[in-house]
């Protein structure tokens, strides 16, 4: 594969009845971040678009980026995000009351990062992170949790059964986004969790991308935006069912989706179609008007932040994740425009977001500093950040949020 190539079928359905929505350009790869040193060199940018399914009502970033180039590095730690570590607690807890019995159960987290959810789990039953990232592969297995450092297949779940046994739950985080070979995944879960087994992920909802969310969340890591719609097209595809739905207010506001081959589908499932269809998710018209709403935004933020810096004041970035980059780059937000970015994850500090070369550093410098406003780039977790930076505010320092609608708090 050469460093991308471009999908002219559905990666689910393979109908070729696709029709863009939404173009960004060209944009760095989100999580590449820039040494000092890599400033002065060329970097890589990518086309950047979003289309729709007429068939299955997938929303999907058609240009694929070769996930060794994407996936092989990574700078984001679940370990680093509070609420996240306290999203995923609560996961383990419900997880252990329903689906677990014996300490003998395996539970295998695909692309399960630092290994967060799985360390809540490792006393209760036997563990297994399936983790791509070379650098978060090693600081799991640091935590005492059974690793393999490799990209999940089905070829890798017949060899997990032979050495492990099969999974009694399967769990996928903001992975299933991220994935190409869908259906290759989804046929390697089907193997891995058996007759009784369980599959239990999580994925961005598209209604999140549209509503309340932001376009930010588009960027080449994440091919995919999944409803539950175009989700029971592809489980029926693949010999599995639904039986059970729910959204959670994580990364935005993302789908809990409850996978098995024989059980009884909950009310909740035939529910949540319904809700979808009111929202009009299976139409392409509430797309279109979408990426309107997009545009507009923009011109209104820039506007925002065009008067601030003429009347002379002082604005940072505040939260470097990979959704800034698509934000700061389609936006057209440099140095200009921020000063800096702050971030807690300690591998991000001391680097530059790619595109805009902003530098990144510790949240202690926006306490040295003291600006007159912090652009909120992670902007999903804005309820728990307004929170915690409440002296902060108090000081006089205000918050922009970029998204949906721009607004100063």
């Amino acid at each position: 594969m050469k460093n991308y190539r471009k999908r002219t079928t559905c990666r689910i359905c393979d109908s070729k009845d696709l029709v863009e929505f939404l173009d960004l350009g060209e944009t760095p790869l989100a999580n590449a971040l820039l040494s000092s040193a890599e400033l002065k060199k060329p970097e890589a940018v990518f086309p950047l678009s979003v289309s729709y399914c007429k068939n299955c009502s997938l929303v999907q970033v058609p240009h694929i980026v070769n996930p060794e180039i994407l996936f092989s590095d990574y700078y984001f730690l679940t370990s680093a995000s509070s609420p996240l570590i306290e999203h995923f607690k609560n996961y383990a807890e419900e997880i252990l009351d329903n689906f677990i019995e014996s300490a003998e159960e395996l539970v295998v987290d695909i692309g399960g990062n630092d290994g967060t959810l799985l360390n809540e789990l490792k006393n209760e039953c036997r563990v297994l992170n399936i983790e791509p990232a070379k650098n978060i592969a090693e600081i799991s297995e640091k935590k005492g949790i059974s690793t393999i450092n490799d990209f999940f297949s089905k070829e890798l779940a017949k060899k997990i059964i032979k050495e492990y046994g099969q999974a009694k739950v399967v769990t996928a985080n903001n992975i299933i986004a991220h994935t190409d070979a869908v259906k290759e995944l989804f046929h390697g879960v089907k193997e891995l969790i058996g007759p009784d087994g369980v599959f239990i992920f999580e994925t961005h909802w598209v209604q999140n991308l549209i509503g309340e969310g932001g376009f930010d969340q588009v960027y080449h890591e994440h091919l995919s935006y999944y409803s539950l719609h175009a989700l029971k097209y592809l489980l029926d595809s693949v010999g599995l069912s639904v039986f059970d739905v729910k959204t959670m207010p994580v990364q935005g506001e993302s789908l809990r989706v409850y996978v098995s081959k024989n059980r009884e589908a909950k009310p909740s499932v035939k529910r949540f179609l319904q809700k979808e269809k009111n929202l009009g998710l299976n139409r392409f018209e509430t797309f279109a008007d979408f990426s309107e709403k997009v545009v507009e935004n923009k011109k209104k933020t820039l506007a925002l932040l065009r008067s601030l810096k003429k009347q002379g004041k002082k604005i940072v970035g505040y939260g470097a994740p990979a959704k800034a980059t698509t934000l700061l780059n389609f936006y057209g937000i440099g140095k200009e425009t921020l000063d800096y970015i702050t971030d807690t994850t300690s591998l991000k500090q001391g680097l530059y977001m790619p595109g805009v070369h902003i530098p990144i550093y510790s949240p202690d410098k926006i306490l040295e500093s003291k600006p007159d406003y912090a652009l909120l780039l992670a902007w999903n977790f804005a309820g728990a950040i307004l929170e915690k930076e409440f002296e902060l505010r108090k000081s006089g320092v205000k918050f922009i949020i970029p998204v949906p609608v721009v607004k100063i708090v």
